[in-house]
């Protein structure tokens, strides 16, 4: 389901029966979804989730004609790779509201989001060794974000972790009752929606554009986007409000 709605984009996997469960068709659909928002100046904020109270995404699909794991070598791209790529091309902030399970590709799509918030029962891992495969596309998400050890042994164990120990880890920015999640996720939207949109999309294009630089690069390269910013509306406008005691009245330009 798709909804946008005063500057936010709230995605939901609507898959109950199947705990929310990835397809291809699912896939695709976000990647699209991800692609125009990124493109779209009214969308300030993301929110993915599931629906229902069970599961924010179990993983792939396994049941037989709807899984995503069927063999087609002359297919050179994958839909969960596609759309990890569109998420990390995106410049708009994405948040999880994990409402429930997060499993398998569900803990890869919980990995491309920016923040995250947690419902107490909520569960995390990768079982894919259970069913004799390996999380290969999850652990392109998830190497950064999981300490190594924690990561091998989610990996060669397939055992979860639970909410409060992937809170301690640094994996969710809260853990709240499941009564409360969705004024947990309202109250971080607001806080996003609160500042610049043009400093909130630079700034996130320039924290994927240094990945893979050096120190050196990456000075180079954000010295050179600093003095762009100072020029911007935005930054013009936060600075006179700033000295002049008022809040600041945002264009995105």
């Amino acid at each position: 389901m798709v909804e946008h709605r005063d500057a936010v984009l709230r995605l939901t996997l609507n898959r109950p029966q199947r705990r929310n469960a990835l397809t291809d068709e699912v896939m695709l659909r976000l990647a699209s979804a991800v692609q125009q928002a990124s493109a779209e100046r009214s969308v300030r904020a993301i929110v993915l989730t599931g629906a229902g109270d069970k599961a924010f995404c179990a993983g792939a699909d396994l049941t037989p004609g709807d899984t995503p794991f069927k063999p087609d070598f002359a297919r050179l791209q994958l839909p969960m790779a596609d759309l990890a790529r569109a998420v990390h091309a995106c410049h708009v902030p994405i948040i999880g509201r994990i409402n429930g399970a997060c499993m398998a590709g569900g803990l890869g799509l919980f990995g491309l989001c920016d923040m995250a918030i947690a419902t107490e029962d909520a569960r995390f891992g990768m079982p894919e060794v259970k069913i004799g495969i390996f999380p290969m596309q999850i652990l392109t998400m998830l190497r950064d974000l999981i300490p190594p050890r924690f990561l091998n042994q989610m990996c060669f164990t397939g055992q979860p972790i639970d909410a409060r120990t992937a809170f301690s880890l640094g994996l969710l920015n809260r853990v709240v009752p499941a009564a409360e999640l969705d004024a947990a996720v309202d109250a971080l939207v607001a806080d996003v929606l609160a500042v610049s949109p043009i400093a909130v999309r630079r700034g996130k294009y320039a924290m994927r554009a240094v990945e893979s630089m050096s120190f050196h690069e990456m000075m180079a390269f954000t010295e050179s986007n600093i003095s762009a910013m100072i020029q911007t509306e935005d930054a013009r406008e936060g600075l006179a409000a700033f000295n002049a005691k008022r809040p600041p009245e945002w264009t995105g330009r």
